[in-house]
């Protein structure tokens, strides 16, 4: 179907593959009935004698007949089972017993007609074995019923039932022969005839290597050299075991038990394995990053009190040894080292800053009253000269950087209770405004230091004069 061949003039079907489903041949067989065939339709059924597609036509032809008598009526819902064990085991041991005993196996020539005679017969005793009991199943009679059978089981059969079916099973058995599992994968390790359970047990045992500690790139581990000793102890072990294998004692003598390398090579794999800082994690080497950006490299103390669980001595064992062996084994040193140089320089203009802004306070004897800035283009409308001097005194006494600490004493002053502008800046605009105020201090201090140097200059040029006109 589906090829667009008109089948009106088809006047033979060839059932080749017969189906347990009876309707599928009968769509098969009704394809070349069409309405305008005026031939007559010949259906050819093709089948392995004394095998286990004859019962399988029995079969299809009593569904066939049910069909007919209940379902098609409508008396009965469809109540059809699958085949049971005795039906499967009766219809597989079908015409079993003459293949076993049969001497000729070959392939026969034998005459189409005689072939197509015989199936006549065999169609012609089936459907008279058919019709026989077509009647008790129209009318659901039961003057053949045999009581001796239950749930399509003859008992009255059963005798030696269990005898003849282990020797059936032996003889099916012993018929296909032991089977064997063909080998997946070639391996040429494997000798030929051999399983692979055989050639294991035929093949000397070559010792494993041993387990390599788990070394992660930030516990700084100089893993190349570690994993070439490991490897090369392997190897020698390998071909320690192969000697011994096969029987030879060359150089064995210069290998004690459990030592394969030199006493400098094991002692040169210890001494690396216990320069590795196993006990840092992942999360460590990430506090100890961010806290050295914070803090600088050299401020250890403050470091360690971010890194938990870490003491101030292996903080600082794993400091030194980070900037020594990290431009080898880290491939992310530049940024890691990156990070760290731009932290330590805004420490660094932190620092200046602070100090700056103590050298301004301290030349005032009040500077909370007294100190005084030289703003040039940078006043700004929101805060107040007051308030500026303020910020300046108060961030000197806090530290710079307390910005939430800076907020809150604006807040308890009483000097600004009823300054609500003031008072209701962000600690980052408090933040932005300290950073301008500290620049114009800084500026101060390098107009200063330049002035100074300008006075002096012009001092030694007027001494230098003076003692030419002395000379003159």
């Amino acid at each position: 179907g589906g090829l667009g061949i008109n089948l009106q003039t088809a006047d033979t079907v060839v059932l080749y593959d017969s189906d347990w489903n009876p309707q599928a041949d009968l769509q098969a067989q009704d394809r070349a009935h069409r309405i305008g065939q005026k031939k007559q339709v010949n259906v050819y059924r093709l089948m392995v004698a004394d095998s286990i597609e004859e019962k399988m036509i029995e079969r299809a032809e009593l569904k066939l007949r049910m069909d007919a008598a209940v379902i098609q009526q409508g008396r009965l819902a469809d109540k059809s089972k699958a085949m049971s064990k005795e039906d499967a085991i009766h219809a597989i041991r079908y015409g079993a017993d003459k293949i076993f005993k049969a001497s000729n196996m070959g392939v026969t020539d034998e005459d189409i007609e005689v072939i197509l005679s015989r199936g006549k017969d065999l169609t012609s005793a089936r459907s008279q074995l058919t019709d026989k009991n077509k009647k008790g199943l129209l009318d659901f009679s039961s003057s053949d019923f045999a009581y001796q059978n239950f749930e399509g089981t003859d008992y009255s059969k059963q005798t030696g039932a269990a005898a003849s079916d282990l020797a059936f099973m032996t003889n099916v058995v012993e018929a296909m022969g032991k089977r064997e599992r063909p080998a997946a994968v070639y391996s040429e390790r494997e000798p030929r005839g051999f399983s692979a359970q055989q050639a294991a047990a035929l093949m000397p045992k070559l010792p494993k290597m041993r387990r390599m500690p788990e070394m992660r790139d930030f516990q700084l581990y100089n893993a190349p050299r570690i994993q070439e000793l490991f490897v090369k102890e392997h190897e020698l072990e390998i071909a320690r075991s192969k000697r011994i294998a096969q029987g030879g004692n060359s150089g064995e003598e210069a290998l004690a038990d459990g030592e394969v390398l030199s006493a400098a090579e094991e002692a040169e794999r210890r001494a690396l394995l216990d320069a590795g800082f196993a006990t840092w994690g992942r999360t460590d080497f990430n506090r100890f990053i961010r806290a050295a950006e914070r803090y600088g490299r050299r401020d250890v103390e403050k470091i360690a009190r971010e890194v938990e669980g870490k003491t101030v001595d292996e903080v600082t064992a794993y400091r030194d040894a980070l900037f020594d062996r990290g431009p080898v084994l880290l491939a992310e040193w530049e940024r890691i080292e990156k990070k760290i140089l731009e932290g330590e320089k805004k420490l660094a203009v932190r620092e200046e800053m602070q100090e700056a802004l103590r050298s301004k306070i301290a030349k005032y004897d009040n500077a909370w009253q007294q100190l005084t800035l030289k703003y040039g283009t940078s006043r700004g409308k929101v805060f107040n000269e007051e308030e500026d001097r303020f910020l300046l005194c108060m961030t000197n006494k806090l530290g710079y950087g307390q910005w939430d600490e800076l907020k809150r004493e604006i807040r308890r002053s009483l000097e600004f209770r009823f300054d609500w502008i003031f008072k209701s800046r962000t600690p980052q605009e408090l933040a932005r405004r300290v950073d301008l105020l500290i620049r114009l201090v800084m500026n101060e201090g390098k107009d200063g230091a330049q002035t100074a140097r300008g006075g002096a200059t012009g001092k030694r040029g007027a001494d230098g004069g003076a003692g030419g006109s002395v000379h003159t």
